[in-house]
Order: structure tokens, then C-alpha cells, then sequence
């Protein structure tokens, strides 16, 4: 946990890749505002650049041995503002109901506020949980989908809407039992 505050620590490749992640969104969600679908191949190339980052920067940390805190905590939040920012963005172009942005929305920041709770009592970290990765992708294939907009993919997009509905949910589920473990595990409500 010193390693948060250590400025040294916190510029790794990782964490830059992480921080690049939110940069892209600039583009992304002023093409995707953009009138007219002649950009929603730029949209899917830089989502898809976003999600490279996503998994350079975790494996970059480890075979580069330059895992720290800060790196534990920045690449799951910069994965949340991605998600909802996208999702927004393609909310108001009209393309992903605004039910399923709250929902998304709603997880993530459940999923911070339990994070920080556990970090500010234990000082620990909380990890991802491999239900919450597999919502992740779930989510970003269906925000994908809805960038692309072609017809003949509506019932693959439909598909991905209901199952990371479900993963959301289950997601929550396993990261609620979790945090309820560990913060009766010291006694703290």
C-alpha cells in the first residue's frame, strides 16, 4: 500500500498504458457523437486499441515486475471510466439503452465505493475476480457491437446485451460476498 503515494512507482509502462486508455476515450466519444456512421470504423480501431492496453498493461506489470498498488488500482478504474463513458457516449447516440448504462454504471461504482472502503480499513488492494473480468468483456462486446451498427449483427448484439446483463449481476454478486469476507474478517462493518 506505500507504493500509492511513491511518484517513482507510479510511472511504469503498466500505468501509462493504463492512464492511455482514458485518453483514447477523447476520440472515441467525439466520433461516436459525430452525425453519421462513417465513423464508427475509427471508433471500433481505437476501442479496439483501448482494449489492447488493457491487456498489455497487466502483463507488462508482471513480466516486467513492476506490479505495485497504485498499478492495482488504476487499471480497474481506468476500465470503469472507459466502460461508462463509452456507454454514455452511445447512449445519447442512441445506439445502448439507458437502462443498461445505469446498470453498468450502477456495478462499477458499487464495486469502487467497496474497493476503497476495504482499502481505507485494511489497507489492501482489492484485486479483480474473474467474474468481473468476463462482465467486462461481455460489456465491452456489446458496446462494440452497438459502435458497429450493422443490421446483420443484431442478433449477436442482443445476445451480448442479455448475457452481460446476467454477468453484471452475478459480477456484483461475487464482488459483494467478497468484500463482506473481508471486512467481517477483522471485524469492520
Amino acid at each position: 500500500m506505500d507504493d500509492i503515494l511513491s511518484v517513482e512507482k507510479r510511472w511504469t509502462v503498466s500505468n501509462i498504458l493504463s492512464l492511455s486508455r482514458i485518453v483514447l476515450l477523447i476520440p472515441i466519444v467525439v466520433l461516436i457523437l459525430r452525425p453519421g456512421n462513417e465513423y464508427r470504423i475509427a471508433v471500433l480501431a481505437l476501442m479496439l486499441l483501448a482494449a489492447a492496453t488493457d491487456f498489455l498493461d497487466g502483463l507488462l506489470a508482471r513480466t516486467m515486475h513492476q506490479v505495485t498498488d497504485f498499478g492495482r488500482l488504476l487499471d480497474p478504474v481506468a476500465d470503469k471510466i472507459c466502460i461508462i463513458t463509452g456507454a454514455l457516449a452511445l447512449v445519447i447516440a442512441g445506439d445502448v439503452p439507458l437502462w443498461y448504462a445505469i446498470l453498468v454504471g450502477m456495478r462499477d461504482i458499487i464495486i469502487v465505493i467497496g474497493s476503497l472502503k476495504i482499502m481505507n480499513r485494511r489497507k489492501v488492494v482489492v484485486q479483480s475476480v474473474w467474474t468481473g473480468k468476463w462482465a467486462v468483456s461481455f460489456i465491452a462486446a456489446y458496446l462494440i457491437l452497438a459502435t458497429l451498427k450493422i443490421g446483420s449483427l443484431a442478433s449477436v448484439k442482443d445476445f451480448f446485451l442479455y448475457l452481460s446483463t446476467i454477468a453484471v449481476f452475478v459480477s456484483l454478486f461475487v464482488y459483494t460476498r467478497i468484500y463482506r469476507e473481508r471486512m467481517a474478517k477483522n471485524g469492520i462493518a
